[in-house]
């Protein structure tokens, strides 16, 4: 009975471990070896599914996540990806998928990869991801996130390499048809949606869409204001000169088409994001940050003189 017991601590033990190895080989940049007898460890593991619930709680999945943004031969980047496929047969594991960053750094990777046997294990991740995942909601932000990878563009491109593989011809067919039908279903404010989700802010055409703006500002209050929250976050955080542009861009557009977005901007810290960018060191993040501040002011400004207005119209002025 004792041995029933102690199993899982010393599963648990042995996973944890492994996860911490891991992440200082990668944070230290050690050798592709030593990082590879690591990750096939991990890949046994992970091979049931008793194990993958303590690997993800355990900060496993970023791990992954962080050793896949880094440079690496592509037998590692395949065992590392091999893992994570292995996650996504648990269902609850593959709902989490687009909040990891998942999504995004395997979209990268398939896009540039020439590796048949690393193309092969994304899509059938990604295949798996939106077949494990039972809910709706989430499974359409998977399929977004992957439209945003560009990874309609790459399934394209791979079967017009004709593999010689059933399996892979299969998850082709079977992305491509779930990617279309989520972009048919796609609104402008769904990909805007998605897309600030992932962090990974560009020029889309959305965000200079008057027309966006003012049909959707309002939209952002969703969520208990959690796509405000994500803009400002960026603001804080983010060391990309583009992100840091389009986020203040977007926050001085919520401003303006938004009543009361001031009030909620100020209420979360969004001003003082904004107003610390106007001392940053980029020349374009420094001026859509001033144009924010400067749409957070004419806001006041307006508010102020409708508020003059009314109190005069209820109120004889005083004579001077």
């Amino acid at each position: 009975m004792s041995s029933i017991i102690e199993k899982p601590a010393e599963v648990t033990q042995s996973i944890h471990e492994l996860i911490h190895t891991l992440k200082g080989q990668i944070k230290n940049a050690s050798t592709n070896d030593s990082v590879n007898t690591t990750v096939r460890s991990i890949q046994t593991l992970l091979r049931q599914d008793v194990h993958r619930r303590e690997f993800v709680e355990a900060d496993g999945v970023q791990t992954l996540v962080a050793g896949l943004t880094g440079s690496t031969n592509f037998q590692l980047q395949y065992q590392l990806i091999f893992a994570l496929w292995c996650l996504t047969f648990n269902p609850e594991i593959a709902k989490k998928a687009p909040s990891f960053g998942v999504i995004q750094v395997l979209g990268d990777i398939l896009s540039e990869s020439t590796k048949e046997k690393v193309i092969r294990i994304i899509l059938a991740t990604f295949a798996n991801i939106l077949n494990k995942c039972d809910d709706n909601e989430i499974k359409r932000l998977a399929a977004l996130q992957m439209v945003q990878c560009k990874t309609l563009k790459t399934l394209e491109l791979i079967d017009a390499k004709k593999f010689d593989d059933p399996d892979l011809e299969e998850d082709i067919k079977f992305l491509t048809e779930e990617l279309t039908l989520s972009v048919h279903d796609l609104s402008s404010y769904d990909e805007y949606y998605s897309e600030v989700r992932t962090g990974r802010l560009t020029w889309s055409p959305v965000h200079k869409s008057e027309k966006f703006w003012r049909e959707n500002a309002s939209k952002l209050n969703e969520k208990q204001f959690e796509v405000v929250k994500i803009l400002i976050k960026l603001l804080e955080t983010s060391k990309d000169p583009t992100i840091l542009c389009v986020a203040a861009h977007d926050i001085g557009e919520y401003v303006r088409h938004y009543p009361r977005g001031k009030t909620v901007i100020e209420q979360y810290q969004g001003k003082a994001a904004v107003m610390k960018l106007l001392s940053a060191e980029d020349p374009n993040v420094r001026y859509h940050a001033l144009l924010a501040v400067q749409k957070l002011m004419v806001h006041n400004w307006e508010y102020l003189g409708k508020q003059l207005g009314t109190e005069s119209q209820g109120e004889p002025v005083a004579a001077k």
